[in-house]
């Protein structure tokens, strides 16, 4: 084979590649065989491989070296990125931290207006054991005048008992329904706060 049908074989193969490449690559073949000589030209063939040989590999080169352009300007835009994520934190931050401290406290608000409204409930309970005895009292002092109007207390301080012990009992069910769900939610958002941390 001569260097002229060696460089043909070649430029066939590697007319695929992107112009600069394929530049690259028959003039890099031109100077091996220009220092080689005409008289080594049969030698340096044979150290070069079939043409399909060293197309094959040029084309690998290729391939490796655009993949490693293309991940370091990969690189270049998730920097850019992450410098735009913060500028716009910046930018943000006399806008979020106000929304954020509003949020939390709106969420410290709905909490107290809950439990507060609990514990009224349970209060009111209190109140209507403690009027129990108040209205059987007052049902034994008016049984000797009036009959009917005794019973009638009886049965109003009996009510008022069972509505308050209900009434104590529901609140602290409620109560502690809330305070277990409260609990819940922020042992998870501290749970996931300390996986990430060891993540990292």
């Amino acid at each position: 084979m001569t260097k002229e049908e060696y460089m043909g074989e070649l430029r066939k193969k590697l007319k695929r590649l992107p112009k600069d490449n394929f530049n690259q690559a028959i003039e890099y073949f031109e100077e091996y065989f220009a220092e080689a000589g005409e008289e080594n030209t049969a030698q340096a063939i044979e150290d070069l491989g079939s043409p399909q040989m060293a197309a094959d590999q040029i084309i690998m080169d290729v391939a490796v070296d655009n993949s490693k352009t293309k991940e370091a300007k990969k690189d270049v835009r998730k920097g850019v990125n992450g410098v735009w994520v913060v500028i716009l934190a910046i930018f943000a931050s006399p806008i979020a931290l106000p929304v954020v401290l509003v949020v939390v406290l709106l969420l410290l608000a709905f909490m107290l207006v809950v439990i507060s409204l609990l514990v009224a409930l349970g209060l009111t309970g209190a109140a209507l054991a403690i009027a129990a005895p108040v209205a059987v009292l007052g049902a034994l002092s008016t049984m000797m005048n009036n009959v009917p109007v005794a019973l009638v207390c009886v049965g109003i301080g009996l009510l008022s008992l069972s509505l308050g012990a209900l009434a104590i009992y529901a609140s602290y069910l409620l109560i502690r329904k809330f305070l277990y769900w409260i609990v819940l939610i922020f042992g998870k958002k501290l749970a996931k706060g300390g996986k990430k941390n060891e993540a990292e």
